[in-house]
């Protein structure tokens, strides 16, 4: 079980470094509109870990090895380079010194989301993030392949979730705990989010890209 937790940890890692849904989430509690939206798309978050997770366990997905095939090795070769480029482009475009914030166009559909649209909104950004749908993916593989017994499996699953929220549920937390003192707060961590996030983004995405590249080119070489 200890090596199984030790595997998930930085799956988690790696989804719980999402800007964009923190961000999200920061921008609904300092809306004055419903505040049920930020539980709603925690909520839709968790249940879409929850699926992925699960049914990869339940379909006996392979998790990746360690030690991948030739195929599977040039797969991770074309993936470096492709988080490669996005790390480039998250790199270029962040905010410079002195510069505006750039207003991101997606934030728009905050101001008129409901907590049916947050919800979505919850489950759209792990689908459409391909560093947080394969980790999910990859977690569910890993439990499987550790041949847990079933209350373990559920434990396992509710780490990797827990974890992989953790970034959402604290600002959700200094909110409901502080009310509206917990107002400035929000507001730096929203502006530091605003300021920094893509360099966030740049740093992972190329981390990730440098392990899936020595992984593959330690088989191809």
């Amino acid at each position: 079980m200890k090596a199984t937790i030790t595997e998930l940890l930085p799956l988690a890692a790696v989804v719980a470094i999402s800007p964009v849904p923190i961000l999200a989430v920061i921008m609904m509690l300092l809306t004055d509109r419903e505040r049920a939206n930020p539980l709603a798309f925690l909520a839709g978050w968790i249940c879409i870990l929850i699926v992925l997770a699960t049914g990869a366990l339940l379909a006996g997905v392979d998790s990746v090895s360690t030690t991948p095939s030739k195929t599977v090795a040039v797969i991770f070769v074309v993936a470096a380079a492709g988080l490669i480029a996005l790390a480039i482009h998250e790199w270029r475009r962040r905010p410079r010194k002195g510069q505006p914030q750039r207003v991101e166009p997606w934030t728009k559909f905050l101001d008129t989301v409901t907590p049916a649209r947050a919800f979505a909104l919850g489950v759209g950004l792990v689908i459409v993030a391909f560093k947080d749908l394969l980790s999910a993916l990859q977690a569910g593989a890993v439990i499987d392949d550790a041949s847990l017994a079933l209350g373990q499996q559920v434990v396992a699953v509710v780490f990797f979730v827990l974890v992989s929220s953790l970034l959402i549920i604290i600002p959700i937390a200094v909110a409901a705990a502080f009310g509206e003192r917990s107002v400035p707060t929000l507001h730096r961590w929203r502006q530091w989010l605003e300021r920094h996030g893509r360099l966030v983004l740049a740093c992972l995405f190329a981390s990730i890209a440098l392990l899936l590249l020595l992984q593959g080119l330690s088989v191809l070489l």
